[in-house]
């Protein structure tokens, strides 16, 4: 719909199009151009689902684009108390700097210098140039102290210092959502082992308790090993389920809480997978904190989400080999101790994860990608409780174990 000549008829669309393709009726918005001291935006108007080529509705339809376009073209004012001016000097190494910053706002954005100046990044300043808190003008040239209009920062900003228009949509919708946006250690395709990941050992199991340590030496019994040929539970005596069902465990599994190959080396430089044209090296982009989170620019703390960008038409999606290098480039993090009794809830936080942010054409769509950690949850330790009554789909007593010779 976006290739098409907006001015041109169109036809009816087949079954299988996209309901949010189809055209708005963005009427509500000539509101804005009458009222000037509304203060917040009329409600918006219905969707017209099918196209059935009446005067009426291409009238309804013309009417709704040119809405769009008074709104769109409507000044845009700025109140000269709380005005920042930006200079930029292209030429300079710090091309975006505000020399008076005021406002709460910088308290997440730019980096201070000795100065009392504030240098910003291209996608910060472009952000704040988009939501009217901040004019830039010219430092240079013939046209200093000119100002930069929104089209002129989009050309000079955007592919600036490794902004892409993928990263600014993924990094103004956040900041618009709230969050706390900073930018990854593996920023530039060169720092992708800038995320140095300090080498780990394998977690020590905690030391066990009176209780525990005398029901293990008592009446716990390791399994007996399976023979060559045979059964694979031998004739004897289980004192729980949970004994024979490590006996019928063949398969090995992963194990989420054993270093990875880029924790066990001294140095990440030839870790990871090769890097290709066909499967490029995938890295975060952006560090994400909550809005309700207190975020120091001084001393941060941990992210609470890690976001790689995904431009979806120049990559599809990441392979096995590309995943698996992006968890290794993220810091080890398991569950909380406050999620042990949610096991759906341990599985989605996973022991690495990673958001994936897939853009297509101005649409974000957000995935996670975790290193769940399936066996590291037994089912068959987790305690079945009995029914309160004999028979039924539930009946029985006590929690689960099984007493005899099999």
């Amino acid at each position: 719909m976006a290739d098409l000549d907006e001015e041109s008829p169109q036809t009816a669309p087949p079954d299988s199009a996209d309901i949010d393709d189809e055209p708005q009726d963005f009427r509500f918005l000539s509101a804005l151009s009458h009222a000037t001291n509304q203060q917040t935006l009329p409600r918006r108007g219905e969707k017209d689902f099918e196209q059935h080529g009446t005067l009426s509705q291409n009238s309804i339809l013309e009417a709704s684009q040119q809405a769009m376009h008074d709104a769109l073209s409507h000044p845009r004012t700025h109140n000269p108390k709380s005005l920042i001016t930006a200079q930029f000097t292209p030429s300079s190494s710090t091309p975006l700097v505000v020399s008076q910053p005021k406002g709460a706002i910088f308290k997440t954005m730019g980096k201070s210098d000795s100065f009392g100046r504030l240098s910003l990044l291209p996608e910060e300043a472009l952000y704040l140039l988009e939501r009217g808190s901040l004019d830039i003008r010219w430092g240079e040239g013939q046209m200093e102290g000119l100002p930069l209009s929104l089209q002129a920062a989009y050309s000079y900003l955007i592919g600036d210092k490794g902004l892409s228009l993928e990263r600014y949509t993924v990094y103004g919708g956040l900041k618009r959502g709230g969050y706390v946006v900073q930018r990854g250690p593996a920023w530039y395709p060169e720092d992708h082992d800038a995320d140095y990941i300090k080498p780990r050992e394998r977690d020590k199991a905690p030391p066990l308790g009176l209780f525990a340590w005398l029901y293990n030496s008592l009446l716990s019994q390791s399994p007996p090993t399976p023979p060559p040929q045979g059964p694979l539970v031998q004739p004897g005596l289980y004192r729980s389920y949970a004994s024979i069902y490590r006996l019928l465990t063949l398969i090995p599994s992963h194990d989420s809480s054993e270093p990875t190959d880029r924790e066990s080396s001294r140095s990440s430089a030839s870790m990871g997978h090769p890097n290709s044209p066909t499967h490029p090296r995938i890295r975060v982009s952006f560090y994400v904190w909550k809005p309700s989170s207190e975020f120091k620019k001084s001393a941060p703390s941990p992210p609470d989400f890690r976001i790689a960008v995904l431009n979806a038409r120049e990559q599809g999606f990441p392979v096995y080999e590309q995943v698996d290098d992006l968890l290794q480039s993220v810091p080890y993090d398991p569950p909380p101790p406050e999620l042990k009794g949610s096991m759906y809830a341990r599985l989605k936080h996973g022991w690495r994860n990673v958001v994936l942010a897939v853009v297509d054409q101005g649409v974000v769509s957000y995935m996670r990608l975790a290193d769940a950690g399936f066996s590291k949850e037994k089912l068959y330790e987790v305690g079945v409780r009995g029914g309160g009554k004999r028979g039924g789909r539930r009946g029985g007593r006590g929690r689960g174990r099984a007493r005899g010779r099999y």
